[in-house]
């Protein structure tokens, strides 16, 4: 099977469509057995690559169903009986044009991410559509992080010609990208602020959700200087799919704390551990990221900083906190 792109077979497989005809033409509504000038095809394989629902996650099965069409002049005098296969070679044939584009090659379906009911339909006596092949499969069983490739193509069809464009279901289990959560409405709160000696927005919790780099939290020093640990707890008002936090260091010093732990709660009392001890560099002004280590849906997400670079320091400082999300 020779494929050149996707997007070159959606232009030719509707050309063909729409000169061969599949819906009833009422200048060809006269059954016949002859195969001349008649296809069968992959009513979905025209609109090119099929992305099936991965996200939100649930335990239950989803459904994809696709079938065999009949275009041509008249209409089938007998049944046509359509055979499907797992098309080994069209997704070989894919890869190769993802390498040569440089992008990640597909992975095949886990054998435990999906079930297909049929291979074999008919389409009747009379008709231009055979019955539905349900795919079924579980969004957990894929990796958010890859792409999943099931390429199912028309094998034999009684004998009638098999359109070469238009013949394979490309059913692709997509990687999911994170978006940069909005901050509208979130709140956070720090175990102390600095209320006065930072001026009028700075030294507030809130300065580190306020989506500006160059403002930031910092805890007391003026009036008192609790020492270590410092944190800061984000509350972002309803429950996300939170997949990692960024965080940007204060711009215009270079203290701050070099060690902290990450957590992530649903309720605000039961904490998940998303990485202890983990390092943040106060000299590098640019965003730093921190992959969740069990992305999941939370509302409530907690920094708390270990130390400081140096040893007779008590207060910190942190400029912004960005989280990303399904």
């Amino acid at each position: 099977m020779n494929i050149k792109n996707i997007s070159y077979l959606s232009i030719i497989a509707a050309a063909w469509i729409a000169s061969a005809g599949c819906k009833k033409n009422t200048a060809y509504e006269e059954e016949t057995d002859s195969k001349d000038k008649t296809q069968i095809f992959v009513a979905k394989a025209n609109v090119g690559l099929q992305n099936l629902s991965i996200f939100p996650y649930t335990d239950e099965a989803r459904t994809f169903k696709f079938n065999a069409q009949f275009g041509g002049l008249g209409l089938p005098k007998n049944p046509i009986n359509v055979t499907f296969e797992i098309d080994n070679k069209a997704f070989d044939s894919l890869n190769v044009i993802r390498k040569n584009n440089g992008s990640a090659l597909y992975e095949r379906f886990p054998a435990d991410s999906y079930s297909i009911d049929k291979l074999n339909v008919t389409i009747p006596q009379g008709g231009v559509s055979s019955d539905f092949i349900t795919l079924k499969y579980f969004s957990r069983k894929f990796d958010p992080a890859k792409d999943y490739l099931l390429p199912v193509s028309v094998k034999n069809a009684s004998g009638y010609l098999i359109n070469p464009t238009v013949k394979t279901a490309f059913i692709v289990a997509p990687k999911l990208t994170a978006v940069l959560a909005s901050k509208t409405g979130w709140s956070a709160t720090a175990d102390t602020e600095e209320l006065t000696g930072e001026g009028a927005v700075n030294g507030r919790a809130a300065a580190a959700i306020d989506g500006d780099v160059n403002t930031y939290w910092h805890s007391s020093w003026s009036l008192s200087e609790p020492p270590f640990p410092h944190w800061i707890n984000v509350d972002m008002k309803t429950a996300i799919y939170v997949t990692r936090v960024d965080l940007a260091p204060r711009q215009n010093y270079n203290t701050g704390f070099t060690k902290f732990d990450l957590d992530a709660s649903l309720d605000g009392t039961t904490w998940v551990s998303q990485g202890k001890n983990l390092t943040m560099d106060p000299v590098v002004k640019s965003y730093q990221s921190y992959p969740l280590s069990t992305p999941a849906l939370y509302r409530y997400i907690k920094i708390t900083m270990l130390n400081a670079a140096s040893a007779t320091t008590k207060s910190t400082h942190l400029a912004e906190v960005n989280v990303y999300r399904y």
